[in-house]
C-alpha cells in the first residue's frame, strides 16, 4: 500500500499519462532499487534515524552524481529518506514499474518453465505473446522444474497451461474416469 502511495506521486509528477517521461523516470528508480537491492547497508544507512541529515544529504550527493539521475528523482529520493522508506525502494519501483505498463498499455506476462530459456527461444515466444494479445509486453520467468516441461502463462488474470504435468494430470483423470 505504502509502496503504491509513493509510486503514484511520483507518477504524478513525472507525468501520469506520459509514457516516454515515466519510462525515463522509471529507469532511473530501478536503477536505484537496485543499487539498494545490492547493497542493503546503503538502505539501512539512509533509513537510520541515528545517522546524521548532513551525511545523508552528502551520500544521496554522491549517488546522483554518480548514477546521474535527474533532478525529480533527487527530489524524490530526498523525501523517501527523510521519511526513512529507502529499504521500501524496491517495491515503490515495482508499483511504479506497474503504472508505466498501464501508461504505455504493456501487458504484464508471467511464464513459468521447466529449464531456462535462452535468448532466442525467449525472443520467439515474446513475439509470439505479443502477436497472440496484439499488444507490446512485460515478459518475465519463473524456473519450476515440477512442471517437467513446457510452459504456464499468466497474462493479467488469465492463466494458459501448457505444462507437462497439467497433461499428464488430466491423462490420469480421463483414465480414472474410463474405468
Amino acid at each position: 500500500m505504502m509502496a503504491g502511495r509513493y509510486a503514484r506521486a511520483l507518477a504524478e509528477i513525472a507525468g501520469e499519462n506520459d509514457a516516454a517521461a515515466l519510462g525515463a523516470v522509471g529507469a532511473q528508480i530501478d536503477l536505484v532499487a537496485r543499487i539498494v537491492a545490492e547493497e542493503p547497508a546503503l538502505a539501512k544507512f539512509f533509513d537510520s534515524p541515528t545517522a546524521r541529515s548532513a551525511d545523508k544529504e552528502t551520500a544521496l550527493a554522491t549517488l546522483v552524481t554518480r548514477a546521474q539521475l535527474s533532478d525529480l528523482m533527487r527530489r524524490f529520493l530526498a523525501v523517501v529518506i527523510d521519511k526513512r522508506r529507502m529499504s521500501s525502494l524496491p517495491a515503490i519501483a515495482a508499483a511504479f514499474t506497474a503504472l508505466h505498463d498501464r501508461a504505455a498499455g504493456i501487458v504484464p506476462v508471467e511464464a513459468t518453465v521447466a529449464v531456462g530459456m535462452d535468448e532466442a527461444e525467449a525472443a520467439r515466444f515474446r513475439a509470439a505473446l505479443e502477436a497472440m494479445t496484439g499488444r507490446q509486453i512485460r515478459l518475465s520467468f519463473t524456473i519450476d522444474p515440477e512442471i517437467v516441461g513446457g510452459v504456464q502463462t499468466r497474462i493479467g488474470s488469465r492463466v494458459y497451461d501448457g505444462t507437462l504435468k497439467s497433461h499428464l494430470r488430466a491423462l490420469h483423470r480421463r483414465l480414472a474416469e474410463a474405468h
